[in-house]
């Protein structure tokens, strides 16, 4: 499922614990959230999910759900 995998890379990028990581959480909630772990966090997803984010639709990729989002946009294209 691409919500558990997302998430599952983001707290492994992050190094903090899965269950901290909701659909809510974004950019900035949490230190480890900042904006280089933003572009650790994009740049693993594309790598291990085998997508490529349009370069115009970086800015907006700051919450889990908007990864969500994306991801299945794109896989589903």
């Amino acid at each position: 499922m691409i919500e558990s995998r997302v998430k599952e890379i983001i707290a492994r990028v992050l190094n903090v614990d899965v269950d901290r990581v909701t659909c809510q959480l974004s950019s900035g909630d949490i230190p480890e959230w900042d904006s280089v772990g933003n572009l650790a966090i994009i740049s693993t997803i594309e790598q291990e999910l085998e997508v490529e984010f349009p370069l115009e639709d970086l800015f907006d990729l700051t919450s889990v759900q908007s990864l969500i989002d994306e991801v299945t946009r794109l896989t589903n294209v």
